[in-house]
């Protein structure tokens, strides 16, 4: 009897142990659109940056949608400078640097303004409430007011 008391102990001890939350910070699900003068970004990039030092996360933007899974999202009450990029080929090239055999490579040139991204002033409070980190951004070409 002293042995099946023991063993059905030992069993809940490790069942309860699954039931702990992971250790480390609470990661969560960001998503939203994003749009620059009216039209959504077709394809680009927008990362979280956190200037409080935790880790920064990015995801793609499709047909003017991201959404970034909680596994790779940013930390939870946390507040995030927001960079938006969108890459296009210019048309030009310069000097090869990666060393790969090419002789030029294509220029790209990103078709968001810096106020967007280098030097933007866009911010996301991550909610450890998941259904409150939607954030949509309807970016603006320079000189128009919003």
């Amino acid at each position: 009897m002293k042995r099946m008391v023991c063993s059905c102990l030992v069993v809940c001890l490790v069942a309860l142990q699954g039931c702990s939350k992971p250790a480390g910070p609470q990661t969560m699900r960001v998503w939203g659109d994003v749009t620059y003068d009216g039209q959504p970004v077709e394809e680009g990039s927008i990362d979280f940056v956190s200037p409080e030092g935790a880790t920064p996360a990015q995801a793609p933007i499709k047909a003017g949608r991201y959404d970034l899974p909680a596994l790779a999202g940013p930390v939870a009450e946390k507040n995030y400078k927001v960079q938006i990029n969108a890459l296009k080929k210019s048309g030009k090239t310069i000097p090869n640097m990666m060393g790969d055999g090419e002789p030029t490579m294509e220029l790209l040139v990103n078709t968001i303004p810096e106020k967007y991204n280098v030097k933007s002033d866009l911010t996301a409070n991550i909610s450890s409430d998941a259904s409150k980190n939607q954030f949509d951004f309807k970016l603006e070409k320079p000189g128009r007011s919003k």
